[in-house]
């Protein structure tokens, strides 16, 4: 018989069948959303990042002092709490900085990926991140013109911002990386937020002269007593062993600044300080068995938990594999 294909053309294969429209429409829609999805990210890592650029230059120049404004009118202005961090104490902001810039660079390769908050171009992490630098920038600027009460406000935002940045992304990821930014900076600020009560509370006693030695000795050892109590309930709570290595750098460093205005003081809160140290870092389990019960238990990523969850079971499969071959050859043998 004579072949239909009269005039030469070449047969169509399936292969070579043009693509459904449909096909077409879905796929250039799903193009659109990667662009308009790799867009979003880029606003949002844009935006983070231009933030964190403003908190780190505003800082500097805070602790250069360019930033810093002081009344010579007002004699309060020099009356200084014992509770305060002296100037290399503060260079912790660094390890600070260094560990939020990791952190920013693992979110920028997408390593993270979180849900978008609606129609807003950022997620969750993204924006409150973005919001606690922000944030930061005007504390820093309400601190350095001596404004204590918006200095004392604006920190204790900051703080629980930085705090709930730090649940959310411990929740997900359990990795010293994902968490330990933010407990580094959240318990800095923590120690920071007690500077600024304790210099407010100072400067608006001193209405009628200088706080007593006494008053501030009783302070100064009331403050480093919370902040190393808050310490041990983030070490065996949540086994959060960065709060400690903050807390005990804080109140030593404050310490030795006290050397030289009240040794009892001083020596008191070094006394303290190495008892909790002790207490927080000391292999307990090596040493006794039943001493090794204090020492806190490992925290686990929610992510794997939920995965385990919606596994399935394994001998339930087997079971039911197992249970369709029998059926198939109940079937089979009756034919």
């Amino acid at each position: 018989m004579a072949d239909s294909n009269t005039h030469g053309a070449p047969r169509r294969t399936g292969a070579d069948s043009p693509q459904p429209p449909e096909t077409r429409a879905g796929g250039r829609a799903k193009d659109a959303r990667d662009k308009d999805g790799g867009r979003e990210r880029d606003v949002e890592m844009i935006v983070a990042w231009a933030s964190f650029a403003a908190l780190i230059v505003v800082m500097a120049l805070a602790q250069a002092g360019v930033l810093v404004h002081v009344d010579m009118n007002d004699a309060r202005q020099r009356v200084h709490s014992w509770f305060s961090a002296p100037r290399y104490v503060q260079l912790i902001w660094i390890p600070v900085y260094l560990l939020l810039a990791v952190w920013l660079v693992r979110v920028g390769n997408g390593r993270r990926r979180a849900k978008r908050l609606g129609r807003v171009r950022f997620t969750l992490l993204g924006a409150l991140f973005t919001a606690a630098c922000l944030v930061g920038v005007g504390w820093v600027f309400a601190w350095a013109f001596k404004n204590y009460p918006a200095s004392v406000t604006l920190i204790a935002v900051q703080t629980a911002l930085v705090w709930t940045l730090w649940f959310l992304s411990r929740r997900d990821d359990a990795s010293i990386w994902g968490w330990a930014p933010f407990s580094l900076w959240g318990s800095w600020l923590i120690v920071e937020t007690l500077v600024d009560v304790a210099r407010a509370v100072t400067y608006y006693v001193s209405k009628d002269g200088a706080m007593s030695g006494t008053g501030q000795s009783v302070a100064t050892i009331v403050l480093a007593l919370a902040l190393l109590a808050v310490a041990c309930l983030a070490r065996f709570r949540f086994d959060d062993w960065v709060f400690g290595l903050v807390a005990l750098w804080s109140v030593v460093g404050i310490a030795i600044h006290l050397m030289d205005v009240s040794k009892f003081t001083a020596v008191v809160i070094i006394a303290l300080a190495a008892v909790t140290a002790v207490f927080m870092y000391v292999p307990w389990k090596r040493i006794s068995g039943r001493l090794g019960t204090i020492e806190p238990r490992r925290q686990e990523s929610a992510r794997p938990r939920r995965d385990a969850r919606r596994a399935p079971d394994p001998s339930q499969s087997g079971d039911l594999r197992s249970g369709d071959g029998g059926a198939s050859s109940h079937k089979d043998a009756e034919r």
